[in-house]
């Protein structure tokens, strides 16, 4: 595990791709980061790398009314997870798994080609935490809420 700041030894003039602005401000500030106590849906991801990402979220309906996120490794994969889980937030579960790697790579201004694979990451661990909402949960109302029991599955 690497951070930016020894892959460019500091240098200003490093490649604009490692260095960009909406890159470091999920760096320096991830969204969304800490796992929730009482989520509707969680996975961890693996990466090639070693690297992991916990995601949680909770639902509301089909929208994803809080997310989540535990990165364990590098800068990228900390940008990535806080990236994916602050394009999600708000989504529809629909829309949230239309959520592309590429679209990672655009909130964060681009990502060298070596560091892609946690742009990877970060969509499949939430789709993964998405698929584990809609094991664990029923309706629980007819007002679109939903509620954990373990009794009825």
């Amino acid at each position: 595990m690497s951070s930016i700041a020894e892959e460019t030894g500091g240098d200003p003039s490093a490649p604009p791709e490692l260095v960009g602005g909406r890159f470091f401000e999920h760096v320096r500030s991830p969204r969304n980061q800490g796992a929730l106590a009482a989520a509707d849906g969680r996975a961890v991801g693996v990466g090639s790398c070693g690297d992991s990402v916990e995601i949680s979220l909770r639902l509301h309906g089909d929208t994803i009314v809080q997310i989540g996120h535990v990165p364990r490794g590098c800068d990228y994969t900390v940008a990535c997870a806080s990236a994916v889980t602050d394009l999600a937030k708000g989504k529809t579960v629909d829309e949230a798994l239309l959520l592309q790697p590429e679209d990672v790579e655009h909130a964060l201004d681009g990502l060298p080609e070596d560091h892609r694979h946690c742009a990877r990451l970060a969509v499949n661990t939430l789709g993964e935490a998405i698929a584990d909402a809609y094991r664990v949960t029923i309706p629980s109302d007819p007002g679109g809420g939903r509620s954990k029991d373990h009794a009825h599955l």
